[in-house]
């Protein structure tokens, strides 16, 4: 079984972004590029593959600031 949920860390500005696999997949597939919405970067690292997204978000602190989910540490 493939992982739902897949990590990457951005190379530019080292924040971590979650996306589901089959659209990953998709954007690849349609000749595309995944790139970073906080600073465009095109290098990406791939992180994690998992299928629970609580355990992508295990190492991390994350609160609630006006309806919006927003990482701590």
């Amino acid at each position: 079984m493939e992982a739902f949920y897949k990590v990457y860390k951005y190379k530019r500005c080292k924040k971590e972004v979650i996306l589901i696999t089959d659209e990953v997949v998709d954007t690849i597939r349609k000749s595309k590029y995944i790139s970073c919405s906080h600073c465009g970067s095109k290098e990406i690292v791939k992180d994690t593959s998992v299928s629970d997204l609580r355990r992508c978000m295990e190492h991390s602190a994350y609160k609630r600031v006006k309806g919006a989910i927003r990482q701590v540490r």
